[in-house]
């Protein structure tokens, strides 16, 4: 009876919950992900990047932030004011006096993000970075290529990545990799996968069996299930035997109370966290979740929270706040074009910013871990492990790159 009533009263918080997260989702400041039938590749640019324009790395260089300052949603007004606060520490920090930086607002729209960049090329822009969101990094991605200047969009969705665009943005792919890789390391070599019927969970399905093929893991069988209370109950409910039967891990690929649902559920159905390993990606670093008994124990890959740390003490006692949780980005983004634009100096190179700066395999130095950028404009990041228990996150694998490598 207990078991009962404690599901009707998880069934009124999460339909609370689902409201306040469609809320939410209309005014989210990250791009969600490309349909996972569509594969990045075929979505990348096709422009040509033009000669990238000499720029003499003594004189005054000018970096272009495209943010979305005027937006109409609050909440990303409130990112692009911490997007640009975050690049301007990082300039402070980092950049070279000759390095200067100017801010130009996309206004929240793929139309505005247009306008932004041809206003910065024409200024003389010599690397643009931003916009946030996937749409408006489309948009301006043939704009500064006609000029020969690269983008390194704040964009978490490798579909508009290459060309003359790098997206820094944390890849869901990249996380599978890092997580499962580990998981595979402790013996989980079979992983089923539990997910939602939208975008990102349709993504995070198919990167699942990518992932799993690169690393030698099985992966299924698949549980799909609508974002509902009732639609969560009764795909773990079938789903479950064969879970049992098949896999001795299952990666839940949600956050919030769909998630903390989804694994109550599978536990109830008989699931057991004691026999099935629980996976999940970076949206799992809620601290709601160490109040979810069926999620304590669970692998997930992230941030390191200790060197994320350092970077959000600091941004506190400069703005007197917390960091949204994409300010990293921007001062990822100055960090590493300050770190270009003064190797390009003393090397006497007047091409600062080209594809063989930004692709350098030594990688770049990032808030919470190294960070590479590819030459087909998607990123790898090192990425912690993290164990959720009851009192917080511990890290069971320190930082390093998706599959271990």
């Amino acid at each position: 009876m207990r078991r009962e009533t404690n599901f009707v009263t998880r069934f009124l918080r999460f339909g609370a919950a689902m409201v306040g997260m469609a809320i939410l989702a209309a005014c989210a400041d990250t791009p969600p992900p490309a349909p996972a039938t569509t594969s990045s590749q075929s979505q990348q640019p096709t422009e040509t990047t033009q000669p990238q324009p000499t720029v003499d790395p003594n004189a005054p260089v000018v970096l272009a932030l495209l943010a979305p300052t005027t937006a109409s949603g609050k909440r990303t007004r409130a990112a692009a004011q911490d997007l640009t606060a975050a690049a301007q520490m990082a300039r402070r920090d980092h950049g070279p006096a000759n390095m200067a930086m100017k801010v130009y607002d996309t206004k929240g729209t793929p139309e505005g993000a247009a306008e932004a960049a041809a206003q910065a090329v024409a200024e003389g822009a010599a690397v643009i970075l931003g916009p946030l969101r996937s749409s408006s990094t489309a948009a301006i991605g043939p704009i500064a290529a006609a000029a020969g200047v690269n983008v390194l969009s704040l964009s978490n969705d490798a579909s508009v990545a290459g060309g003359n665009v790098w997206v820094l943005g944390q890849l869901p792919g990249e996380e599978l990799r890092r997580v499962m890789s580990y998981a595979a390391s402790q013996g989980v070599g079979a992983v089923a996968v539990a997910y939602p019927t939208n975008l990102y969970g349709e993504l995070i399905a198919n990167e699942a069996s990518n992932a799993g093929s690169s690393i030698g893991v099985s992966v299924g069988p698949y549980v799909p299930y609508e974002r509902s209370f009732q639609g969560i109950e009764r795909a773990t409910k079938d789903g479950a035997p064969a879970i049992r039967g098949q896999a001795d891990g299952v990666l839940i690929a949600d956050a919030g109370d769909a998630l903390r649902s989804a694994a109550a559920f599978l536990s109830y159905y008989d699931v057991s966290p004691r026999n099935v390993k629980y996976l999940g990606t970076s949206r799992w670093a809620d601290l709601k979740n160490t109040k979810e008994n069926a999620l304590i124990g669970g692998w997930f890959a992230g941030a390191d929270p200790d060197l994320k740390s350092g970077f959000d003490n600091r941004f506190q006692a400069a703005m007197g706040r917390a960091p949204s949780p994409l300010a990293g980005l921007a001062y990822e983004a100055v960090q590493a074009t300050a770190d270009m634009l003064r190797a390009a100096s003393q090397a006497g190179d007047n091409t600062p910013f080209d594809v063989d700066a930004i692709t350098d395999p030594r990688g770049h130095t990032g808030v919470a871990g190294a960070f590479r950028l590819l030459t087909d404009g998607r990123n790898q990041r090192s990425l912690a492990v993290l164990e959720v228990t009851e009192t917080g996150f511990f890290v069971v694998d320190a930082g390093q790159f998706g599959g271990g490598s």
